[in-house]
């Protein structure tokens, strides 16, 4: 079936509080808007996103998603929103899907069961029922059968408040018939706006859904989080049926685009963003925060560690509470400790660098041991320079490697080392002062305090 769909996007969100545009506050990670679109895409052959001219960011948000825009000059009402999107339709006969572009939980299969009932029907509507209809128009029936009218809240009258079957502003209209009806519509109503509810004739195919939570508008920050929780946790859901031990679904937070293979286990309050892949056998422990990023397979992400756009090889253990930069590339069989912290790095196959070590710019060979407190100093006030370190190279701890510098194959760092210099293979490498003890010193210097203190 030939289908348009207008979704309406014009609205300012004044309870938002908030500069950014209401469609484009993010429900589990993706602007509401998009959700929109993209189920639209499931049942449409084109779609018109009413918009006004001050919505310069949610316009170049949706520049790139193969819509056509509306202007609404003034914010009249859904009537006039709907007029605005007609006038730029031309020589069209087929049905026009009708959506709210704050309505992010409405699921294609729906649309598509609506579509096909009420495609008969020169206008069909979408009703559900609320345990609390409050801000909703409601649906008015003689008795409780045939379909009479909708009336909004503001003009709704005690009895009329009463009913909790509520219009979800989803419509289905013959194109003809929708821009005949819409040069008909008066403001006379307690808004002053024109309704797109004065389209919908009585007898009109009313098509109820059980699942209200699927017609959560989002007008203010408790809708926002209230719709964020739904969605994320049938993500978490999907991917238990799919072979994912999740511990704890309510405080799971997975992005659309995250892929999670089989045998994965993870724990409470764990975020995993953007276009991240978890492969099987990983475990991931308790406040970890991984975005853009590979985890191969059976890897331990350790509690409170943060991965950003890395790429984690097989049989590693990260963290807890280590620090993944931009770039970081670990091969595999690698150890990144408690307070490590790595930025544009390739670390070698089985290298480790357990505990409170920074390594940033640097080429780190395979089988590498960096001991505790080692820094490659990579930035000297103006550019940045790279750590280049061989295979089989063990790093002593608290060592400063000052780059540009080279570490050859199988070389030793000592302990406390500042290295300004390449260090050939197999070298020994040490620039500690020498040591000098002072025999008895200890002793005398105590006296000396005491007689001070005395006085």
């Amino acid at each position: 079936m030939n289908i348009l769909t207008i979704i309406l996007a014009a609205g300012k969100g004044t309870r938002m509080k908030s500069k950014k545009e209401k469609v484009l506050h993010k429900v589990a990670g993706k602007p509401m808007i998009d959700y929109v679109i993209d189920t639209a895409k499931n049942v449409s052959n084109k779609i018109i996103v009413v918009v006004n001219n001050e919505q310069q960011e949610l316009i170049s948000h949706l520049q790139n998603k193969n819509i056509d825009f509306a202007f609404q000059e003034n914010q009249l009402g859904t009537g006039d929103a709907v007029k605005a999107a007609v006038k730029t339709i031309s020589e069209y006969n087929g049905k026009v899907l009708i959506l709210c572009g704050d309505m992010p939980l409405v699921e294609a299969e729906t649309l598509k069961e609506f579509i096909d009932k009420g495609k008969e029907n020169k206008v069909s509507l979408i009703s559900t029922f609320m345990d609390d209809p409050t801000g909703y128009g409601r649906i008015i029936r003689d008795g409780k059968k045939d379909f009479l009218k909708i009336v909004e809240e503001k003009d709704a009258n005690e009895l009329e408040k009463k009913i909790n079957e509520i219009n979800t502003g989803i419509y289905l209209v013959d194109f003809q018939y929708l821009k005949a009806a819409l040069e008909k519509l008066n403001n006379n109503n307690a808004q002053g706006e024109y309704y797109l509810t004065d389209i919908v004739e009585p007898g009109s195919f009313v098509f109820p859904v059980e699942e209200s939570e699927q017609f959560i508008g989002i007008n203010d920050r408790i809708a926002l989080t209230h719709a964020s929780k739904i969605i994320y946790r049938k993500r978490a859901l999907n991917f238990m049926k799919n072979g994912v031990t999740i511990i704890d679904p309510e405080t799971c937070y997975i992005d659309e685009n995250v892929k999670i293979e089989n045998d994965v286990t993870i724990y409470p309050n764990v975020y995993l963003e953007g276009n991240t892949t978890i492969e099987e056998g990983c475990t991931i422990y308790p406040g970890v925060r991984i975005i853009d990023s590979i985890i191969k397979q059976n890897c331990t992400i350790k509690d409170n560690t943060l991965i950003e756009e890395s790429n984690v090889g097989e049989n590693s253990t990260i963290g807890p509470m280590a620090h993944l930069r931009p770039g970081s590339i670990l091969e595999g069989d690698n150890k990144i400790g408690n307070f490590v912290e790595t930025k544009k790095i390739t670390f070698g196959k089985g290298s480790k660098a357990s505990h409170l070590t920074y390594l940033g710019d640097a080429e780190i060979g395979k089988n590498v041991n960096v001991g505790c407190g080692t820094i490659t100093c990579n930035y000297d006030g103006f550019s940045k320079h790279k750590t280049v370190i061989g295979d089989d190279v063990f790093v002593g701890s608290d060592v400063q490697f000052v780059a540009p510098v080279k570490i050859g194959k199988g070389a030793l760092i000592a302990a406390g080392s500042t290295i300004t210099k390449d260090v050939p293979e197999d070298a020994l490498a040490i620039t500690r002062a020498e040591q000098k003890n002072i025999e008895g010193w200890v002793p005398k210097w105590k006296a000396k305090k005491s007689k001070k203190q005395e006085k």
